[in-house]
């Protein structure tokens, strides 16, 4: 099982590498919607995230 950490960098990854793409196939409109839904975690400026994570429920955790 991945980290918290893991996961949020995933995400912040591909959400990268899908504006990336979609600016390099004309899809501006979709880019900058992109960019706004994730602005807060794209901003390089920001120093700290609230993040908050469900513990997993399922085989093998404390809620079997």
């Amino acid at each position: 099982m991945q980290t918290l950490e893991q996961t949020i960098k995933h995400a912040h990854d591909w959400t990268l590498n899908r504006v990336r793409f979609l600016e390099e196939n004309d899809r501006h409109n979709d880019a900058v919607c992109m960019v706004q839904e994730f602005s807060e975690w794209l901003d390089p400026n920001a120093e700290d995230h609230d993040v908050f994570s469900m513990e997993y429920i399922g085989n093998g955790s404390d809620y079997e």
